[in-house]
């Protein structure tokens, strides 16, 4: 078959989207109707309400169905989001399966058409968008905790498409088979975690994840991102996921973080936060007792260094994206400082996460 005929043929296959959903009524509205104005029309469209406590549900069923086999699938108690992604793929009948979270949005109307055209490598198991773009109105907790996270960067000026370590686990498209072979999500990570096993663990078989900078992904906000205390459980919450992937994975989690700039920065990031934290404890412990005043300069410097480092880091990100968040160097550098120390509280909390999750590991609980 040529390429052409094998692209054509891809461009037919049944793609099954599946958007789980916990208190989401928010924002699931525009995610629905991303994927309903989609050109690409071979899709089935599962959305799994996990026994939501707002009026989620109720939306859902309310909505107006359009062109596209459409299920709506509510669950009588939270199971988790791991869970709830398995039951989508046991209800799904694609040969693709597109995860998508309640509150994501594909921008491109030819998302999921341009999206399958990687396909064609056999070595490519998932597809992940370019999910760095804010959306328009965005406050400034939910900015600084997308910043220092990496989550919002530039695009890459070089490449349309690169090989990645990980994918972004808001909206990803993977071969189900390949979901399939390695069990699925792990339902052992209830509401963090279970994309980044899932990334490694296909890796592991050999397969390529791929992001694309023209599938561009919004990320919408719901009330978990509003405030700068719900965003430091969030920091929690993926510290502990975390503290259950290492020990899994080990060394594996470094494997190849050369592959990209967006790779080796979100995970450089992350292993410096708890290696950051301990340096300091350690330093700070060890002044106080032995009452050694050259512990507590060093434990100073680097706090310092960490602080000066988040600002050259965050100030550059604001720089490269200064046409998005509209400000200039000067307000850059200023909102640099304060996102800076809001970095340094937020490697402490992912740090105590990182260790509570080691310890649920050790003694098999779940994440």
């Amino acid at each position: 078959m040529t390429a052409k005929g094998n692209r054509d043929f891809s461009l037919r296959e049944l793609v099954s989207v599946i958007i789980p959903a916990f208190n989401g009524e928010k924002t699931i509205h525009d995610s629905i109707e991303s994927v309903l104005n989609q050109t690409y029309k071979s899709i089935e469209l599962i959305i799994i309400d996990d026994a939501s406590q707002d009026n989620t549900f109720e939306k859902l069923t309310e909505y107006k169905r359009k062109s596209v086999s459409y299920r709506v699938i509510k669950h009588d108690i939270n199971i988790g989001l791991a869970a709830t992604l398995n039951h989508g793929i046991k209800e799904s009948q694609g040969k693709y399966v597109l995860i998508l979270h309640q509150d994501c949005v594909l921008v491109d109307q030819k998302w999921i058409a341009k999206a399958l055209e990687h396909f064609n490598n056999s070595k490519v198991a998932v597809v992940t968008g370019y999910y760095g773009i804010p959306p328009e109105k965005l406050g400034f907790a939910a900015k600084a905790f997308g910043i220092v996270r990496r989550q919002y960067h530039a695009a890459n000026s070089k490449q349309v498409e690169e090989e990645v370590t990980f994918s972004e686990g808001k909206c990803d498209i993977y071969r189900k088979d390949v979901l399939e072979k390695i069990g699925g999500f792990p339902e052992r990570f209830r509401i963090a975690g279970e994309d980044l096993f899932v990334s490694y663990a296909i890796r592991q078989q050999g397969f390529l994840i791929l992001k694309s900078y023209q599938l561009p992904v919004v990320q919408k906000f719901g009330l978990a991102a509003d405030n700068v205390s719900k965003n430091l459980r969030k920091e929690f919450i993926f510290g502990k996921a975390m503290g259950g992937v290492f020990p899994m994975f080990k060394t594996f989690l470094f494997k190849k973080i050369g592959v990209s700039k967006y790779s080796r920065a979100r995970s450089l990031q992350r292993a410096a936060q708890p290696l950051f934290v301990s340096i300091f404890a350690l330093l700070l412990l060890l002044a106080i007792v032995f009452l050694n005043v050259l512990m507590l300069w060093l434990s100073v410097a680097v706090l310092a260094f960490r602080y000066l480092s988040y600002v050259a880091t965050i100030w550059y990100e604001l720089l490269h994206m200064s046409n998005i968040f509209h400000r200039n160097s000067v307000v850059s550098f200023l909102e640099s400082l304060l996102i800076a120390a809001l970095g340094i509280s937020i490697d402490f909390t992912y740090t105590f996460g990182f260790c509570y999750g080691l310890l649920l590991y050790a003694f098999g609980k779940k994440l």
